[in-house]
């Protein structure tokens, strides 16, 4: 069996370690560059942990480093509240070996389309800064690639402060995402899947007996625990692995299903849904659809997926 050769853009952040995991432990899935950006945690820690991931893991391939900074916006906001000081919850890395490419992340993408063109599946789960510098230098990479999916968008927002309508991938850096859009056809796994995916405080308990004491298994007995307190610490019976759905879509098209829309990202900095991916439900816009948005999940198969892989883990 061929597998899918996959590019994996992020942020770890928690659940980008979980996407990492879970896509390097399917048997569908050949993991052949992870390329980090500034996002959860600034691009200093996003790079770090992205190497130490791959140590942990067993992960073999290309690491390029990508944007320090958005487009549109010379800082960040960074989410270490939620994903812990470092960005990976309370994993620690010993001495780093795994050495980053030579390239820059948008030349690993570029490269690594080509040479597999019409094969490869690229896959952001952070802000779409690296995307975009891609398509500026190579406007051909869409015909290249299979397909492209993001975990971002989607109907409702998480970024309360300043825009009730915007998800934090997007609203990073929404003129990344704005061009982005205009130019590649989007498999968007946003807010509203990933809300509907959320994983149980007691599959993590499940998670975590699963992992045991097997040293294979640290990343993801560390995650899952810490992944349960956030549960806890916050009040919840939940926790949302936003990034994960994204890799569990790729992996088991039966996880997600799609429906096909135009969408856009507000980008002008002084709109009321700075930052949104406004989606054309009714058409009114008349323009054809851009994007398969993720509109519908089996939230008991996607948990299983995460217990298969920590399974798999446990027992290498």
């Amino acid at each position: 069996m061929k597998k899918i050769p996959l590019i994996i853009d992020c942020d770890p952040g928690v659940d980008d370690s979980y996407a990492l995991a879970l896509a390097n432990s399917s048997e569908l899935l050949d993991l052949i560059a992870i390329t980090p950006v500034e996002g959860n945690v600034s691009s200093d820690l996003t790079r770090r942990n992205v190497l130490g991931l791959c140590d942990l893991l067993n992960i073999d391939c290309r690491v390029g480093f990508g944007a320090e900074k958005p487009l549109f916006n010379p800082w960040y906001r960074n989410a270490a509240g939620v994903h812990g000081s470092t960005g990976v919850g309370t994993v620690e890395f010993g001495e780093i070996k795994k050495q980053p490419d030579p390239q820059p992340a948008w030349e690993v993408i570029y490269e690594e389309a080509v040479r597999h063109s019409g094969e490869l599946v690229l896959m952001a789960v952070g802000p779409l800064t690296n995307i975009a510098t891609c398509l500026r230098l190579h406007p051909d990479l869409p015909k290249h690639l299979k397909r492209f999916i993001i975990m971002g968008g989607g109907t409702f927002g998480n970024v309360t402060n300043t825009s009730k309508t915007a998800e934090f991938n997007i609203w990073v850096d929404p003129l990344a995402a704005s061009e982005v859009f205009s130019q590649l056809e989007v498999w968007m796994v946003g807010l509203n899947a990933t809300h509907a995916a959320a994983v149980e405080m007691t599959d993590f308990d499940e998670m975590v007996a699963i992992c045991g004491d097997a040293p294979g298994a640290y990343v993801l007995r560390e995650l899952s625990a810490f992944s349960k307190k956030n549960c806890m610490e916050n009040g919840h019976d939940n926790n949302v692995i936003h990034d994960a759905l994204a890799v569990a879509s790729l992996i088991d098209p039966e996880v997600v299903g799609f429906d096909h829309h135009y969408v856009y990202v507000e980008h002008s900095g002084d709109a009321p849904n700075f930052g949104q991916t406004v989606i054309d439900f009714d058409g009114t816009s008349g323009k054809a659809p851009n994007c398969h948005v993720a509109m519908r999940v089996d939230q008991p198969r996607f948990v299983r997926m995460l217990k298969d892989m920590c399974r798999w883990y446990a027992e290498k």
